[in-house]
């Protein structure tokens, strides 16, 4: 238990499965089809949508009263994301859009990110909700796995058609296998919800040991599921978390081996810069796309969407409508391009530096328990791995209120206190004097 969670019974959140009920919705609300909702005034409420509406004042309430820990800097940057975001749209489309689109982007964005901030705030926590979500990933495996060999989309139909929601559209077959939907509107969207799994499977869950064989079950059970989404982003964020856990473990107790990781991949940088004909995206791109045709589109759509930061990077261009050939589709497959392109440098700067703030002031943190640095390698591979696969991929809906919950749920690694281990009944007077674990200072 921790000092954070050590609350008077009355102010503890309900639970189920040892979530609060808030997340357990939120969780519920994410895996239903976007067509299971209601529409009010041209906006579309999804069931997430409306809870994150309900609860976004008490949220935003508990935080600033201190009931969630101190407010810090990085609670300043989502707030200022959201804030930049918001005038965007009112230069580009005029205050009913800055309030109408605004709103809800920041319901989202900022909403997503209050949930994870304000309602996991200790180790277990965290624990729980990595628990629940690894349940959730193994609970549509014995749906997507037919849904790979014959094609009928179980979950998703079955959801969305009562309601009166189109049927999955038709997607060509991958490596000869239909590309699963699950409960979600699109392969991608299913294969990156599994794949944000696999980090927390495996240090939290597993507890990062090899013999653990119901935990390792449940790690193999999370890279089957990304795989039946035969889609090339799921992939990359799986691969990503499993190079750094291989690299955690392999030089585990040497110090400074993130430096060194860091330093390998500013060199690899400069040397494909430097020797190479191509740009180091248009390498990666091309590497990390099942098609000529994809990697060249997601090319296209890079010098083309930068084009128009360069022309527009402080506000950028709200929702309107970017340069490019009469060809190509609207669709920008860069999720943080299209945040430049959509609300200008200042709004990625912002977010950016809220991911990598806080990933950089939870790693300052020393003495934590074992439990705990796993729940921080979980947490920050996790971010990691999206990260990466968001260069090649937008991050939207259910996807996109995912990726932000993720980053608020690591905000308890900065204050939360290990509860101290009783000493025994002698060494009282001497445990007195050991100095409690501090929090990360906040630069």
């Amino acid at each position: 238990m921790t000092v954070s969670a050590a609350l008077p019974a009355h102010r503890q959140p309900r639970r189920i499965f040892g979530v609060p009920v808030v997340v357990a919705l939120f969780f519920l609300g994410m895996m239903l089809p976007t067509s299971v909702g209601v529409s009010a005034g041209g906006l579309r409420l999804s069931v997430y949508r409306v809870l994150l509406i309900v609860m976004f004042f008490p949220m935003l309430l508990r935080l600033l009263s201190g009931a969630a820990g101190r407010v810090t800097i990085f609670d300043a940057f989502a707030m200022a994301h959201a804030a930049w975001a918001v005038m965007a749209l009112i230069k580009w489309g005029g205050l009913a859009q800055g309030i109408e689109s605004g709103g809800i982007y920041t319901v989202e964005f900022l909403g997503a990110y209050l949930l994870g901030r304000v309602y996991i705030r200790s180790y277990e926590d965290f624990a729980a909700f990595a628990r629940a979500y690894v349940g959730i990933v193994l609970a549509t495996l014995p749906f997507t796995i037919p849904e790979a060999l014959t094609g009928i989309h179980i979950l998703h139909d079955t959801l969305s058609i009562p309601t009166g929601g189109p049927a999955a559209p038709f997607i060509e077959k991958r490596m000869g296998l239909e590309r699963t939907f699950g409960p979600f509107d699109h392969p991608i969207l299913y294969g990156v919800f599994c794949a944000a799994a696999f980090s927390l499977a495996y240090f939290v869950v597993a507890e990062r040991r090899l013999m653990n064989m119901g935990g390792m079950a449940k790690v193999l059970g999370v890279g089957v599921a990304t795989f039946m989404s035969a889609s090339g982003g799921p992939y990359v964020v799986l691969m990503m978390q499993g190079f750094v856990a291989g690299w955690e473990r392999a030089l585990n107790g040497i110090k400074g081996r993130w430096t060194i990781l860091f330093a390998i991949f500013g060199a690899i940088y400069l040397g494909i810069d430097l020797l190479s004909n191509r740009t180091p995206f248009h390498i990666f791109v091309e590497n990390f796309t099942f098609s000529p045709q994809s990697a060249y589109n997601r090319i296209l759509i890079f010098e083309y969407g930068t084009a128009e930061v360069v022309r527009h990077p402080v506000f950028g261009i709200g929702l309107g409508d970017w340069v490019r050939p009469v060809w190509m589709s609207d669709s920008m497959d860069n999720f943080w391009l299209l945040i430049a392109v959509r609300y200008g440098l200042p709004a990625l700067v912002f977010l950016v530096a809220l991911m990598l703030g806080l990933i950089y002031a939870v790693a300052q943190r020393k003495g934590l328990p074992d439990d705990w640095k796993r729940a921080r390698h979980a947490w920050a591979f996790t971010l990691f791995g999206i990260t990466v696969a968001a260069g090649t991929v937008h991050l939207w809906n259910a996807l996109f209120v995912l990726f932000i919950f993720l980053i608020g749920s690591g905000a308890w690694l900065l204050d939360a206190r290990p509860a101290k281990p009783r000493p025994p009944f002698k060494g009282r007077a001497a445990a007195r004097r050991v100095a409690p674990t501090q929090p990360a200072r906040l630069f």
